[in-house]
This record gives structure tokens, sequence and C-alpha cells, in this order.
């Protein structure tokens, strides 16, 4: 099997990550309401002073979706690099070919499923 992606195959991966970047980057927007995330996070804790604590689980998880998002444009940024590079659509882990349609479902996956199964059993 070959490591090498076809021009077309190259293009779809890439304008796959681009989209799903413009996705994660308008879910981060309205996760922080066009704000910046301090001074979202200033704005959740000045909603309601009095009622802080009753408050602090929401808090605490839209704290947690916009960090889940942060994360998930990192991920995405980093395969739009390793696209350009040589390598791309490895395992990191094995270095077996990580087979197209798998990289059409999830561009940024760094490991084959078989390694990837084995890292999630272990989790």
């Amino acid at each position: 099997m070959s490591t090498t992606l076809t021009q077309g195959q190259h293009a779809l991966l890439e304008n796959e990550l681009r989209l799903a970047r413009e996705r994660v980057e308008q879910a981060l927007k309205a996760q922080l309401n066009g704000q910046a995330r301090v001074a979202h996070a200033a704005a959740l804790l000045a909603d309601d002073p009095r009622e802080w604590s009753e408050h602090e689980a929401d808090r605490e998880v839209d704290q947690a979706r916009s960090d889940r998002l942060l994360v998930e444009l990192g991920d995405i940024d980093d395969a739009l690099m390793r696209l350009r590079q040589p390598g791309y659509g490895r395992c990191i882990d094995c270095a077996a070919v990580i087979p197209f349609d798998r990289l059409q479902q999830l561009p940024q996956a760094l490991r084959c499923l078989d390694c990837q199964t084995t890292i999630e059993a272990a989790r």
C-alpha cells in the first residue's frame, strides 16, 4: 500500500481540515459569545455573584467546553502542518499506513485503528 496520497486525496483532506477548522472556530466563538476567553470567564463570574456556588458547575462545564474546542482546534492545526510533511498518513506508533478511509473520517488521526484501539483500551 502506498504511503503517498494522490493530489486529489491530499486536496480533499486539506479541504476537510480547513472546513473542520472553520466549524470549530465558529463553535468556539459562539461558546464565548464573541469575547476573548478571559473576558468570557470574567463575565461568567460576574453574572450573579450572590449565587456563585449555585452556578459554579455551569461555569466549569462552560470552561470544559471551551477547553475541548481549543484542543480540537490545535489537533486540526497540527494535522494541517503534518499534511505538508512527508510521513503524513503513517501511524506514529507502528509506522503502518493509516487507511485513506480512516483519514477521510478523521484527517487528524495520528494512529492506525489497531494502535488507537490499544491506547483506548489501556485507558
